[in-house]
């Protein structure tokens, strides 16, 4: 017969302290059910497989999650990652989790921290957002964290104390990357011009990967000038309509490096003005929209990331952090560079 895992291995495996695992074993108040499920995986880990080993509280505990996923970004983005996670949902079940998406593109983020809090009163276990750092969405994180929430960003980053990890690519190296490729490209022109295309910098990927393009254009490329950061808001119509503006003051663009949505308008004002694969375009992600234009030779480079393993990756610090775990602060996914050649 093995011998009961001591309390040190447990601390070790779950990243709890000593005294909560102490509550959870002697089936004390106060300890929740997500807390009891680490600790009897914990348990299991170690060697006291025989649930008769185990401690009479930990035997009837439930490893179920239910995740509500909160989706306040562009509608190309949006519906692209409510399939992927509808294609997820028979291995996510396996698993004990529940996942249920919100759509909230176009909501205000009074309407989004509304839907975080009534996540927080007993409709989920834990939160995944893509949402603007903004005051009131991020007070109605904490709030989900000290109910004892697990709360995890996708895609676009929150103040730290408002949730448990960020899962996404490395955005500042996702501007330099772009800023590499149309270094790279431009570098036999002498002055060639580039605009960055953005939504809002209340999105903190919109505001690093800016920063990470400017800033290895100065110390790699600074033949290169950016002329105008144009604001897309994240829609069509308002990009194609500032992306005109841009080049009726400007002139014809060298490149162009959108870190945001609204590609179909964008690539409606290169083609108007006869620019659609001659002005060199980078922009991100593969979905219903990109995916066409960079077949086509409108779009030269996408910069994407795996959604499969950006969904697996968040539902796994979602659980640890709602079991009452140390996550990461980050989790970070690699940088996908795709041209027409290179799509799957």
């Amino acid at each position: 017969m093995k011998s009961r895992p001591t309390l040190k291995q447990l601390m070790e495996l779950t990243q709890l302290s000593r005294a909560t695992i102490d509550r959870a074993l002697n089936d004390r108040p106060g300890v929740h059910p997500r807390t009891r499920s680490a600790v009897e995986a914990a348990l299991r880990q170690l060697g006291a497989s025989d649930d008769h080993a185990l401690p009479t509280a930990l035997r009837t505990s439930s490893n179920a999650l239910r995740v509500r996923l909160l989706l306040q970004a562009g509608d190309a983005f949006t519906a692209e990652l409510t399939r992927t996670a509808a294609s997820l949902e028979a291995e996510f079940a396996v698993a004990g989790v529940t996942l249920e998406g919100v759509n909230c593109v176009g909501a205000s983020d009074e309407d989004v921290a509304l839907r975080v809090r009534e996540a927080a009163h007993g409709a989920a276990d834990a939160i995944g957002i893509i949402c603007t750092n903004t005051p009131p969405i991020t007070a109605a994180l904490r709030e989900c964290m000290a109910r004892g929430l697990g709360v995890v960003t996708l895609i676009t980053d929150v103040d730290a104390d408002a949730r448990h990890t960020y899962v996404g690519v490395n955005n500042r190296a996702a501007g330099q990357s772009a800023a590499f490729l149309v270094g790279r490209h431009l570098e036999g022109r002498p002055s060639p011009s580039v605009a960055v295309v953005v939504a809002t910098f209340s999105y903190t990927c919109h505001e690093d990967r800016e920063i990470g393009f400017r800033s290895l254009l100065r110390q790699r490329f600074p033949h290169v000038n950016v002329v105008e950061v144009i604001k897309g808001a994240d829609s069509g119509p308002a990009t194609y309509e500032a992306t005109r503006r841009c080049m009726e003051m400007h002139g014809a663009l060298d490149g162009i490096y959108n870190v945001a949505g609204g590609n179909e308008g964008l690539a409606a004002a290169l083609r108007e003005r006869g620019l659609a694969g001659r002005t060199l375009y980078v922009t991100h992600e593969v979905n219903a929209v990109t995916e066409p234009l960079l077949r086509a030779d409108v779009i030269d480079y996408l910069l994407s990331q795996d959604l499969r393993l950006l969904l697996r990756t968040a539902v796994e610090q979602m659980r640890n952090a709602a079991a009452g775990g140390t996550p990461p602060a980050q989790a970070l996914v690699p940088i996908e560079t795709y041209s027409r050649y290179s799509l799957p």
